[in-house]
């Protein structure tokens, strides 16, 4: 299981390389530009990132008004390819939803990013227990209670996983 932690500054490089390996960065300097930010370490080396923001008011910002209030957002979230469905994209979102519950959140949204693999980012947040809500097709948002992310964790907990 992937130790997820804070970002220090020397992950940077790493961060940046990354996204950039997922398209999602532009392969210069990483800058968390005031989110919070946690890494996922596995064996010594990081593995997986995730950009968030508490208290994020994401829905009404927007104008889409089936976004519930205050909120835990989700701005980016990537995986090495090579360590994809090995726990650590569900470790990073199992860790934003503790959070987000720590400083009384109860939601917790993101709109997963366009490209090759959306269906597969899509399925990903599905089998976490996200769910489509609002309006389908580019942009659209996935949430769902913190509750039932924490819920999700406690059960494979219990069952050993």
């Amino acid at each position: 299981m992937p130790l997820i932690r804070d970002i220090a500054p020397a992950d940077y490089p790493v961060v940046e390389e990354l996204l950039y390996s997922n398209r999602l960065g532009d392969g210069m300097s990483y800058n968390p530009g005031g989110l919070d930010v946690v890494v996922a370490e596995f064996h010594g080396r990081l593995v997986g990132v995730a950009e968030f923001e508490l208290h994020c008011d994401f829905g009404h910002d927007e104008g889409r008004e089936a976004h519930p209030g205050e909120q835990t957002f989700i701005s980016t979230m990537a995986v090495a390819p090579t360590d994809r469905r090995g726990g650590v994209g569900r470790a990073l979102l199992t860790e934003i939803a503790r959070r987000a519950q720590e400083a009384g959140d109860t939601f917790l949204a993101l709109v997963p990013q366009d490209g090759a693999d959306s269906a597969g980012r899509q399925a990903f947040f599905q089998a976490c227990g996200l769910t489509l809500y609002g309006p389908a097709g580019p942009g659209a948002a996935w949430g769902c209670p913190v509750s039932e992310i924490l819920a999700v964790k406690g059960t494979a907990d219990a069952a050993g996983e």
